[in-house]
C-alpha cells in the first residue's frame, strides 16, 4: 500500500501499477506524458518584464521608421514634380520644332506652367497649356541649398540668362527676347522642407534639360 507523502521507487509496485501508473522520480517530480519534466512542460506566460521590453522596442522601431517614411514620402512627390515640369518642358522644345514655331514658356508663382505658341505673322499667342504642380510642390529656394554644379544661377526659383519672354525655337534651343541662347535653372521643393529640393537646368544652345535632387550635401543629377 502506498500512503499520502510516501514516494515509492517504481521498482517496487506491481508490474501493472508500473505501466499504469505516472513515472515517478526519486524525488517525487511526476513527468508527463511527454518525457518532459514538470518545471518544463508547464504552460508559462509572458511576464509584466517582458512584455514591457517588447513594447518598448516596438516603440523605438516605430520612432525610427516615421521619419524615414515621411522622408521617401516628401522625395518622391518633390521627384513627381520634377517630372510634371519636364513633361511640359520636353512637349513644349518638341512641338516647336514639329510645329516650325516658337513656343514660349513662363512660370508664375508659386507652381504654375504655362506654355503659348507665337503666331505668324503678326506674333499672337495660342494658349497651349496651364499646369499647377501637385502635393504642395512650388517654385522654390533655400539658403542653405547653394546653385546646381552648372552654376546658370540661383537668384531666384526661375533663373535664367537674358530678359523674358524666353522660348524653345525651331531648332530645339532654349532663347530670350533678342533671340539669344538663355541658360537657366527652375527650383522646386516643398516650402520649408529644404531635404525636398530638387532643380531643372536648361543648356540654352541645344535646349538640353538636367534633372538634380539635394541629397542634403551635394547636387546630383
Amino acid at each position: 500500500m502506498i500512503q499520502f507523502g510516501d514516494h515509492p521507487d517504481p521498482a517496487t509496485l506491481p508490474a501493472d501499477a508500473q505501466h499504469a501508473h505516472p513515472r515517478i522520480s526519486r524525488q517525487g517530480t511526476v513527468a508527463r506524458a511527454t518525457g518532459l519534466p514538470a518545471h518544463l512542460d508547464a504552460d508559462h506566460g509572458f511576464t509584466l518584464l517582458e512584455i514591457m521590453l517588447v513594447v518598448t522596442v516596438g516603440i523605438v522601431l516605430a520612432g525610427m521608421a516615421i521619419p524615414a517614411y515621411n522622408g521617401m514620402t516628401l522625395a518622391s512627390k518633390s521627384d513627381g514634380s520634377v517630372y510634371q515640369v519636364i513633361d511640359v518642358l520636353e512637349t513644349a522644345r518638341n512641338l516647336a520644332v514639329s510645329e516650325r514655331r516658337n513656343f514660349r514658356v513662363s512660370f508664375t508663382a508659386p507652381n504654375r506652367v504655362i506654355v503659348q505658341r507665337e503666331e505668324v505673322p503678326g506674333g499672337a499667342l495660342t494658349p497651349i497649356s496651364d499646369t499647377e504642380l501637385e502635393n504642395g510642390q512650388q517654385f522654390v529656394t533655400f539658403p542653405a541649398v547653394p546653385d546646381t554644379p552648372f552654376a546658370f544661377g540661383a537668384s531666384a526659383a526661375t533663373s535664367f540668362s537674358g530678359t523674358g519672354p524666353w522660348m524653345f525655337t525651331t531648332d530645339g534651343s532654349f532663347v530670350d527676347s533678342a533671340g539669344d541662347p538663355a541658360n537657366g535653372t527652375i527650383f522646386l521643393g516643398a516650402p520649408g522642407q529644404p531635404i525636398s529640393a530638387r532643380a531643372i537646368t536648361i543648356l540654352g544652345a541645344t535646349g538640353q534639360m538636367t534633372t538634380w535632387a539635394w541629397r542634403g550635401t551635394a547636387w546630383f543629377d
